[in-house]
């Protein structure tokens, strides 16, 4: 017998004990010792915890009461020092322009400081403005005390939050003098901030305390300014606070009346709405007038009281003066902090110490045996998986029906891009135009689900960026916002998705770079850049179908366009009196004309802060007009009409069919399309624009006496507007199924589903995105 197969049981037998001693014994010892560690921690801790919670608990409320003694502070100070920053602002301020700068100053702290409900403002000449919040949500009301044929009125004007008028109203001010309110009359002979009592407002149901602060202006009149703050917002604030488990905090002043707490409204409902009955109540409230008592006694600070065999631990703090005399009591259990306080910091750390080191131990004796074979066994799993999903996604693209057939949607390979990379959006782009232009083929939204697509970029905006591309290495940036190659395409195409990341692999084919595809927040690895190098050349695979399909297309669309040439259309008599109304209006009389070609363009207002930002808006827009003209003069349009926010131009207005009217305001369209977003690119603005077409019979001419003007009518006008109101997306161009029918063979379009025309049913939309 051979010695490797002699078996020796007693060195088995050793390596057995050794086994069990190391993952049974020594385990469980050590578990036992780190059991009994605790244990005697644990008795330590209950015995210092009890000796220590008289002291911790007074520790802690002080805590709290400090903590709820700052928040309440800076709830009453915006009403307090917020007369004086207002007073000072109107005090230099110019007589012409004070109520500017009291409106603006109110209307802005009624936006950002919930408490604060209304702002006065006053003078010794009777004069009167206010502002306040009205009964409709995001609506502010400025009144005005002013004088007509002898008797005063109060003029009320609405704003919303976006500085729009809604309406105005008067109405008679009985005689309201300022000068003779509580108010104004108890800030004389004084330069500080007085209070008035609490009042209701009936309207509003919200009681208030007023501020007010006497000052003089620059020309000489003495005024008050004025600040009323809400006594239900602080109600409210002092109602969610929680002092230990179930204690809660209110507000009273030097004479025991409730100010601020849980209820109010209750409260003053039981003392019939006078605030000066509205005193702190024995029976709802026992333990707080306890603690009440003892303030006035003793004064402020913690004091033990005993109430129907509860201890408890009150608290009276003095408020800061300008709140007028108001005294802050807290309420607790003093079990609430005995909990607590037995879970103090230091025991707490010697608990996880010990824990930890035990745990460590044990963890470390098991995971020591199996370590390396469950790390190799999770590179071997992840790998297996890695290659499972790539090698799914191939066999996914490499069985799409069509693949390479250039009129049908890429939809398989975008979708299997974001499945293997992770990315959140997918697109493929070709480049048009000998690299003038890209086209979107397809995106694919992960998260949504959905594929679009058909839109197009020009160089024009986005130079940088499509020379990046062009070099042909594949590159990918962190935040696209910022890198100069991609930002403006990060503003386009990116913003509205929310995406930052940008991967980018270029599409390579015979005649150089033909295109690429983008990933938005994908989760690269190097190990996926042979997948993407893959996926690449499949795309470059239908790019080339897409060019010789162009290639045999472009005989027909030469001969087409000689057809199109040899037809004598007269040009139309205005070509040369674009946008001239007087002349315009002299081209014929009423008529009917069979192929009229209407674009309209829908424009909305951009948010502009400021005098400044509003003259770069004129010149832009200005721009843009004069970029409009140059393009509707090239294209020979017949007329561009402006109404509103509505831009409508319009060719073949004549009696005759005019088969290139079409084709003229479809250039215009993208000429002024890539205009627009180049210009409100750089302009830092979003696009504002949507564009609609349609193409059929109108009829119009000229209206009105001298001089006259143009006019156009027909559902071609109506369905034209109404494309440009249902676009989806800003800055396309939706055209009707007409037009689609017209210009497949010479433009990209892509399919937006159906649409409702009232008296004309359903019919089918398209997106205008390119020339072939």
């Amino acid at each position: 017998m051979a010695s490797e197969e002699i078996i020796d049981p007693t060195v088995q037998h050793d390596a057995s004990v050794r086994r069990v001693l190391l993952h049974l014994v020594l385990p469980f010892v050590v578990t036992v010792m780190a059991v009994l560690a605790i244990a005697l921690v644990g008795i330590n801790s209950y015995r210092t915890t009890k000796e220590g919670v008289s002291t911790l608990t007074h520790q802690l409320m002080g805590a709290v009461q400090q903590y709820i003694v700052q928040q309440v502070t800076d709830y009453i100070l915006p009403a307090a020092t917020g007369n004086l920053i207002a007073s000072g602002m109107i005090e230099h301020a110019p007589a012409q322009v004070e109520d500017k700068v009291f409106y603006s100053y109110g209307s802005t702290m009624l936006r950002k400081i919930p408490q604060l409900q209304s702002f006065y403002l006053a003078d010794d000449e009777g004069h009167f403005m206010l502002i306040a919040r009205a009964a409709q949500k995001g609506v502010q009301e400025h009144v005005r005390l002013i004088e007509k044929d002898g008797h005063t009125y109060f003029h009320h004007a609405f704003w919303d939050d976006n500085g729009q008028k809604i309406s105005e109203t008067e109405e008679d001010a009985k005689g309201y003098d300022p000068r003779t309110r509580d108010w104004y009359k108890n800030t004389a002979g004084t330069d500080k901030v007085t209070w008035t009592k609490p009042h209701l407002f009936p309207t509003t149901s919200q009681f208030v305390m007023t501020s007010s602060l006497r000052f003089k202006t620059d020309a000489g009149h003495t005024m008050v300014f004025a600040t009323n703050i809400s006594l239900n917002e602080l109600s409210s604030y002092l109602d969610q606070i929680k002092v230990g488990k179930t204690g809660s905090a209110m507000i009273v002043d030097s004479r025991g009346l409730f100010i601020a707490g849980k209820n109010l409204t209750q409260q003053a409902k039981a003392a019939g709405w006078d605030p000066d009955k509205m005193v702190l109540d024995r029976n709802a409230y026992p333990v707080f007038a306890l603690g009440y008592d003892h303030y006035r006694v003793r004064g402020v600070g913690p004091r033990h009281v005993t109430w129907d065999g509860t201890d408890y631990i009150t608290i009276a703090a003095a408020l800061p003066h300008y709140s007028d005399s108001w005294i802050l009591l807290m309420a607790a259990p003093e079990s609430d902090f005995g909990s607590f306080a037995r879970q103090s910091s230091h025991q707490s750390l010697q608990f996880l110490a010990i824990i930890t080191v035990f745990s460590l131990v044990l963890a470390g004796l098991l995971v020591r045996q199996v370590r390396r074979t469950e790390s190799s066994t999770r590179l071997l799993v992840k790998q297996k998986e890695q290659i499972q999903r790539e090698s799914s996604a191939v066999q996914q693209v490499a069985v799409a029906p069509r693949l390479f057939d250039p009129t049908v949607e890429p939809l398989s390979l975008t979708e299997q891009l974001t499945l293997v990379t992770g990315a959140r959006r997918a697109t493929l782009w070709r480049f048009l135009h000998d690299g003038a232009a890209m086209v979107c083929e397809d995106a694919y939204d992960q998260t949504q689900n959905t594929h679009s697509g058909g839109f197009e970029m020009a160089r024009t905006e986005l130079g940088p960026f499509f020379s990046a591309i062009e070099e042909g290495n594949a590159f990918s940036v962190e935040n696209a916002a910022v890198d100069p190659r991609t930002t403006r395409f990060e503003r386009l195409t990116m913003r509205e998705l929310g995406t930052k990341a940008l991967a980018i692999c270029p599409v390579h084919g015979p005649h150089g770079v033909e295109g690429a595809i983008m990933l938005e927040d994908p989760h690269l690895q190097p190990h996926l850049l042979y997948f993407l190098d893959l996926m690449a050349g499949v795309a470059a695979l239908r790019f080339a179908a897409q060019a010789q399909l162009l290639n045999t297309q472009t005989g027909k669309i030469v001969d087409a366009g000689q057809q199109v040439a040899t037809l004598d259309v007269p040009a139309p008599k205005s070509d040369n009196m674009l946008m001239k109304a007087p002349e315009a209006s002299a081209v014929n009389s009423a008529s009917i004309y069979p192929s009229v070609a209407v674009l309209v363009i829908t424009f909305s207002d951009p948010v502009v802060e400021g005098e400044k930002e509003t003259e770069a808006l004129i010149e832009l827009i200005n721009q843009l007009a004069a970029d409009v003209q140059s393009v509707a003069q090239e294209e020979k349009l017949f007329a561009v009409e402006v109404a509103g926010h509505r831009m409508i131009c319009m060719a073949g207005c004549l009696p005759t069919p005019d088969v290139t009217a079409i084709v003229r305001v479809a250039d215009a369209a993208l000429k002024m399309r890539e205009i627009f977003m180049a210009s409100l690119a750089a302009a830092d603005l979003e696009p504002v624009f949507t564009m609609g077409i349609d193409y059929g019979p109108a009829f119009g001419g000229a209206v009105g006496n001298e001089p006259k003007v143009f006019n156009l009518w027909g559902q071609t006008v109506s369905l034209a507007e109404l494309m440009a109101q249902g676009a989806a997306d800003p800055g396309t161009i939706q055209v009707t199924e007409r037009v689609y029918g017209v210009l497949r063979d010479r433009y990209l379009f892509r399919s937006r589903g159906s649409f409702f025309a009232p008296h004309l049913g359903l019919g089918r939309a398209y997106t205008l995105a390119a020339r072939r």
